[in-house]
């Protein structure tokens, strides 16, 4: 089920395929030591074993009255937060590393040059993607949008967009042939560790909704003032309209980067609304098929409540919007 303050930025991935929505001590993360920079300049930081607790501690119920009591409104129903329940301890077994930012257009920019790889975004049959018209002030498909045409300005900085899971999964691909190392989106469990990096609050920066701004590029008063027609964003200014250079804003505990926000995060696991009342304790991957992956997160121009560490969303393989991103993990 949609939530209602995606549905106006989200449901239009059905053009193109149908999205739907959907504590251990903090580990210390080792300085300089814990980085690595591969051939291409991305950095990543080894993220330890170790347990935490899995989706929200807060019922489904608490989680729709808070944020429609924070946003004034009363459009969020309890039903719409269950997938992240019933919440769960997990163990991550193996150590891995995990890229401290989105790939970014530069990087991308790499894979294609070497590849001549065409995103799903630019094939033939239906090209483009999700983003925001100024004219209708709404999001539409645009068949114009790539991920080298966000709909808005970007440098080799920012972090690539307009790409759906299946061209996340061609640049790990050839990272992991360049490389000579296992490249891969990280599981949806891997992802929650590493955001949550220790803590058991909302978001890595604590429970309060406007603390986002410190860690994060998600709908604020700057959004707000360009589209006054899109309500409850953050009273509060992150200085970014669109997506920002990565690793602009403090990193969490681990030493990640826009682990919220910016641009949603695709995972490797099918997305499977009551998967968590059978997942296992140990590395869990997720169900063995479904209709769509997960993405975590959040965006530039999503709602705080969407971008909280246990927030579950998903699209179909070929889904993307110029919201949709990823970032590599790779095996140690």
């Amino acid at each position: 089920m949609l939530r209602p303050t995606c549905i106006a930025v989200l449901a239009l991935l059905a053009a193109v395929g149908s999205f739907s929505l959907a504590a251990a001590q903090a580990p210390k993360a080792g300085g300089d030591a814990g980085t690595i920079t591969n051939s291409i300049g991305m950095k990543l930081r080894l993220i330890p074993a170790g347990e935490f607790q899995m989706g929200s501690r807060r019922t489904a119920g608490e989680t729709a009255a808070f944020f429609n009591k924070t946003y004034g409104v009363d459009i969020l129903k309890p039903e719409i937060f269950e997938d992240e329940q019933p919440r769960h301890k997990v163990r991550i077994t193996t150590p891995f590393y995990l890229g401290t930012c989105h790939v970014t257009v530069g990087q991308f920019r790499r894979f294609v040059e070497d590849t001549l790889y065409k995103t799903d975004a630019q094939k033939s049959g239906e090209p483009g993607a999700v983003g925001w018209d100024p004219e209708q002030k709404e999001f539409r498909f645009n068949s114009e949008y790539s991920w080298q045409n966000a709909g808005f300005p970007q440098t080799d900085e920012h972090p690539a967009v307009n790409l759906s899971w299946n061209d996340a999964v061609a640049f790990c691909r050839w990272l992991s042939r360049k490389e000579a190392e296992t490249y891969r989106l990280p599981t949806e469990a891997e992802w929650e560790y590493a955001c949550r990096a220790g803590t058991d609050t909302r978001f890595s920066s604590g429970d309060d909704p406007e603390t986002l701004v410190k860690v994060g590029n998600v709908a604020d008063a700057t959004f707000a003032e360009r589209f006054p027609e899109r309500k409850m964003g953050l009273r509060a200014s992150d200085g970014y309209l669109f997506t920002s250079p990565v690793g602009s804003f403090r990193p969490n505990a681990f030493g990640l980067y826009d682990m919220h926000g910016n641009a949603w995060q695709w995972c490797a696991d099918w997305y499977a609304a009551d998967y968590y009342a059978t997942s296992k304790a140990e590395d869990p991957a997720g169900p063995a098929s479904g209709k769509g992956h997960v993405m975590r997160g959040g965006s530039w121009c999503n709602w705080a409540v969407d971008a909280r560490s246990a927030a579950r969303h998903w699209s179909t393989p070929e889904g993307r919007g110029n919201f949709t991103g990823f970032r590599v993990a790779r095996d140690r």
